[in-house]
């Protein structure tokens, strides 16, 4: 391990370590009648500053048959006051005044414990948060070493309250000598000008198997040790990020869209969505490197309504489709268990799930609550696959779909039964906090003859049908599961056809270009050529002239000579050759002449020769150029069948294949749009791939039902095992993630849902909303994953970070660890976003100068019309995002000018009553359409402000608009908040409350110093967005004033 890891996890366990203490209890929470002797329900929470014996309240007497299976405790919350008191003690030590615009009210306290019926202390249930040690030290020494500090504190604490209670129940006296020795050792705070208590005893029914845990500091310090002692690779990655020089930008890099969009990398299954709707470019980039890829991190930036989502069901269906190809391969479905004995000497053997099938197991984890249900929850939901066929395009497609469904439809029960809403299948579970598991354990094991659970389900399906009809429908599904995943490999295959065609051609121009020029200098060769054996030929005709021409001359010069010869053969013609000296020199000089000639002749033939021998290599050069231009020319003409064929199959098929221009800069909005290489046929093999892997799950869920009831028990009994026979609960585990191929979690019950289970169990492990998590929370998730998807966006909403600046700022100094890892901008988002090789340098909104490493980025905008899609994109994304071309429908963005003078910290009365007027009038046009309530929220950067414009409209709505006042109300609490409650969610229009009024400028400023909250803001509204506010204070400041500038409705 890294000395950057071991400092890391040191520096994020004391930041936990700080965090306080919360009263997990409020006013509203009520037991049931049932759990009282008297018969009366009662509220959990008691406020306790006068003491009595409440385990001898005959209000609290828990009922004989309650009794049988648990009992009440007592759990004592002490010194509470609200948080927000810690900033201001915090702030009185380090001297620091700066306004506190969102005041932190959680109801935190001092230290607690609890009492059984009898009155008797739990010792070890007594805890004290470490921040209350920290306060009072740092008071003293500001680089005190507080975690020293507050073990030493701690014990001497606990030891002192063993000897005031003696081993006797607690009374009045001894609570009061308690309370007196944590004064001693700790920090005291109230908060009585706000009405708040200073003890409170909470009301607590337990189970004998399921007493409560002992209080931690925070959910996450007990995994960030069990990390800190060692920690698995992904961790390691998370921390240690990936270097500068390796990071990769993928935004408009062409080698990389080559490398990630190759249609070999298109995962064979996806999710059934409307087979027209396709992920945008940057989607299917994403999709493709993450299931092809062998990297830990993972990491996608998604501006609103991006499709973060969407591209994890795509995610999702891959991975469930990859068990699929392992189940096919199975010849008996209960082949996917092996039967063995855990120990050598057990008596009893038991079925493991194999590794091969089990290897898929995915947890969706967020540190937002709302977040994880809702994927839980949406995606079993019937219309995620079965829609209208006559309202889609391809509604051949739809109802094959809906008819693979119907093979699911045993299943749909189960879900339906979990999420309230009709399903199509089970596929994902709300798991999370006991409450939700016990939940999904219920409807897994009741026994209810009206009202079966789904191992009951399982049973009766198995027992429906005999051996042999249960073979014979796992082979049918087999047949069709295999041949569906050929018909997804043919057409992959045509598309990596079409793909290689594409880059064959994709340079044509430049090689048409090249090889024309090319053409062009062979034929001035083969022209030159052409001359110069034209001049050899002239040449070697006059050589024969000269040649013909000198054998004549040497005729004559011959037959002279033979002439004189023949004159000189008498007696008498010798004599007067002896005397006549003329004769004899004539002879001499046709001699001479002779042999010249014949030099002259030997001369000439010797120059034929040579140009002979020049003539025929050019004519062999001229072959040989005439091969090239064929082959040149061959080479154009095989280009164009190419070019043609490529022509064709986009034709035929109809798979988007890049355009000419499609890599222009002119091209980008379309660019973005776009899915390459793939086919409407293929988009829907791919879907019922899925769907057929969905009924293999069900028929190997049928055929081992015994098996999977014993699993399921196992997994109710998990915390009993895990000890004695952890390999059961590992098994049981893996049972579970195979009924549901998702569950859900956030990371505050990581800990306690997945307790005891190692390192690396998960395979996959999916972060959704991460830009809002601190990096700390995923700690305990990333230790037990092998490999980590983080989705979110850095622009919206930052994590809630409740320690103050200076104090992370200081231990991050004294541990010596980079900012990005400890600061109050750090996020998991962030932190993953540093370990992904693969992304993004974005500019910073303030400051262009300034850029940010962030995950692959989503840039396809499908919610907002316009001017919010403009705004967002402009305060916010550097003008990336992109609209569809198909949305060309204008929304509206006014501005109501609204001035008043502050009420109640920064709500003006005058907003709220503009508020009640315009929701009063988006009551009546809803319910004039036929609406049960407007698509309407009311958001607000202020607590304060949406608090009182709550009350305002609770008060008056109802009676303005003669509707029920409860139902007014439940749509009150859940369409009016601040900006931090509403991400994830849309409406057709929002209105954005500023409050404020002239002498509070500063407030204002916070609202605006970063993009990240009018971002979220203008992003709920699909359609109309308003401000409500002074304009005229208001439109010049940062990111406001391009809300006024776009406005297009006065």
């Amino acid at each position: 391990m890294s000395q950057l890891v071991n400092d890391t996890l040191s520096a994020w366990l004391l930041i936990e370590s700080l965090s306080p203490g919360e009263v997990n209890f409020t006013a509203e929470d009520i037991l049931s009648a049932e759990h009282f002797k008297n018969g009366t329900k009662q509220a959990q929470l008691q406020s306790f500053d006068e003491y009595f014996e409440i385990w001898n309240d005959e209000r609290f007497i828990v009922s004989e048959e309650k009794s049988e299976t648990g009992e009440i405790i007592f759990k004592f919350y002490r010194h509470c006051f609200r948080y927000n008191e810690i900033n201001l003690k915090i702030q009185d030590i380090f001297d620091d005044y700066s306004d506190i615009h969102n005041p932190n009210g959680t109801h935190c306290y001092g230290y607690t414990f609890n009492t059984d019926k009898h009155g008797k202390v739990i010792v070890d249930s007594i805890h004290i948060p470490m921040i209350m040690s920290a306060l009072k030290e740092i008071e003293k020494n500001k680089n005190a070493n507080i975690e020293e500090k507050f073990n030493d504190s701690v014990e001497k604490f606990v030891q002192k309250v063993k000897e005031i209670l003696a081993d006797e129940p607690i009374n009045e006296f001894k609570l009061k000598k308690i309370d007196k020795a944590y004064d001693k050792y700790f920090s005291v705070l109230n908060s009585k000008k706000d009405g708040l208590f200073a003890h409170y005893v909470a009301i607590e029914y337990v189970k004998d198997s399921d007493l409560p845990q002992p209080e931690f500091n925070s959910f996450f310090i007990s995994d960030i040790e069990k990390a800190r002692k060692s920690p698995n690779q992904t961790l390691i990655d998370y921390i240690e990020g990936v270097e500068e020089s390796q990071r990769i930008e993928v935004d408009e890099n062409k080698e990389m869209f080559d490398k990630f969009l190759h249609p070999s990398r298109l995962p064979d299954g996806r999710w059934p969505s409307q087979t027209e709707f396709r992920l945008s470019l940057m989607q299917q980039l994403a999709v493709n490197q993450i299931t092809s890829g062998n990297e830990r991190i993972s990491s996608v930036n998604g501006p609103p309504g991006t499709g973060k989502t969407t591209l994890l069901k795509d995610i999702f269906a891959h991975l469930v489709v990859e068990r699929g190809k392992e189940l096919a391969k199975l010849n008996n479905p209960k082949d996917a268990f092996v039967k063995t004995k855990i120990h050598e000497t057990d008596d009893k053997y038991v079925y493991i799930l194999k590794e091969s099938i089990a290897k898929y197991k995915m947890v969706v984890a967020s540190s937002n609550n709302g977040a994880v249900e809702n994927i839980s929850k949406d995606l079993p939901k019937i219309e995620e696959i079965v829609r209208k066929p006559e309202k889609c395009k391809f509604p051949e497609y739809e109802t094959d779909y809906a008819n693979l469904v119907h093979e699911l439809k045993d299943f749909a029960q189960t879900a339906e039964n979990l999420i309230g809403e009709s399903a199509w299948g089970l596929f994902s579970g709300v798991f999370g906090k006991s409450t939700n598991i016990n939940q999904v354990l219920n409807h897994m094991l009741k026994q209810d003859a009206n009202d079966i659970g789904f191992a009951k389900l399982l049973q009766n399906e198995n027992n429906r049908m005999s051996y042999n009809e249960l073979m014979s429908e796992w082979q049918l599904h087999q047949r069709a599961f295999l041949d569906e995943l050929k018909n997804v490999e043919m057409l992959k295959e045509e598309s990596i056809k079409a793909y290689n065609i594409y880059k064959n051609c994709e340079s044509y121009s430049k090689i048409e270009h090249e090889l024309n020029s090319e053409k062009m200098n062979v034929k001035e060769k083969l022209n030159h050529l052409e001359i110069q054996i034209s001049c050899d030929n002239k040449e070697i005709e006059d050589l024969d002239d000269r040649i013909n021409y000198n054998t004549k001359q040497l005729e004559t010069l011959n037959e002279l000579i033979k002439s004189i010869r023949d004159s000189n053969k008498g007696f008498v013609n010798k004599l007067k050759t002896i005397f006549n000296s003329e004769e004899d020199e004539s002879y001499k000089k046709h001699n001479t002449e002779k042999q010249q000639l014949l030099g002259q002749q030997l001369e000439l033939e010797k120059c034929k020769k040579i140009k002979h021998e020049h003539l025929v290599s050019k004519l062999k050069e001229k072959d040989i150029v005439i091969k090239q231009l064929a082959k040149l020319q061959s080479q154009l003409d095989e280009l164009n069948i190419q070019l043609q064929e490529l022509e064709a199959y986009r034709a035929e098929s109809k798979i988007k294949i890049p355009e000419k221009d499609f890599w222009s800069e002119n091209n980008y909005d379309d660019r973005q749009v776009t899915n390459l290489w793939t086919s409407d046929e293929l988009q829907y093999r791919r879907a019922m791939l899925f769907l057929r892997a969905m009924i293999l799950h069900k028929l190997l869920l049928i055929a081992n039902n015994t098996t999977i009831y014993y699993a399921i028990n196992d997994f109710k009994d998990r915390r009993k095992l895990i000890d004695a026979n952890p390999d059961k609960v590992y098994n049981a585990w893996n049972v579970m993630h195979l009924i549901f191929p998702v569950v859900s979690t956030t990371f505050a019950s990581f800990k306690s849902m997945y307790g005891g289970i190692p390192k690396d169990f998960i395979d996959y492990l999916f972060i959704d909303e991460a830009g809002q998590a601190i990096p700390q929370a995923a700690v305990g998730a990333l230790y037990r994953s092998k490999k980590v998807v983080a989705v979110g966006d850095p622009i919206q909403i930052e994590p809630v970070v409740t320690l103050e600046s200076h104090l992370i700022d200081n231990i991050r100094k004294n541990y010596h660890v980079p900012e990005y890892l400890v600061s109050k901008e750090a996020s998991v988002q962030s932190v993953a976003d540093n370990a992904n090789q693969y992304g993004f340098w974005k500019s910073d909104a303030t400051d262009s100068n300034q850029k940010t490493w962030i995950g692959i980025p989503l840039w396809v905008h499908r919610r907002c019309l316009k001017p919010m899609f403009t705004i967002a994109n402009q305060i916010a994304y550097n003008n990336k995002m992109v609209l569809p071309s198909n949305i060309t429908n204008v929304g509206k963005t006014g501005w109501y000018d609204v001035k008043g003078n502050s009420v109640q910290k920064q709500f003006v009365k005058e907003h709220g009553e503009k508020v009640l007027e315009l929701l009063a009038n988006d009551w009546f046009e809803a319910i004039k359409e036929g609406k049960n309530e407007p698509s309407s929220f009311v958001i607000s950067p202020f607590s304060a402000v949406q608090q009182q414009v709550k009350r305002i409209l609770k008060q008056q709505l109802p009676t303005r608009i003669d509707i029920q006042r409860t139902k007014v109300n439940q749509w009150i609490d859940k369409s009016i908040g601040t900006v931090h409650t509403f991400q994830g969610k849309e409406a057709q229009k929002v209105y954005f409350v500023i409050g404020t009024d002239n002498t509070q400028d500063g407030a204002v400023n916070w609202s605006c110093e970063k993009p990240n909250l009018l971002n979220v803001a203008v992003t709920r509204a699909k359609k109309e967005f308003y401000v409500i506010g002074d304009m005229q204070r208001i439109q010049t400041k940062p990111f406001y004033e391009t809300i006024f500038k776009e406005r297009n409705v006065e």
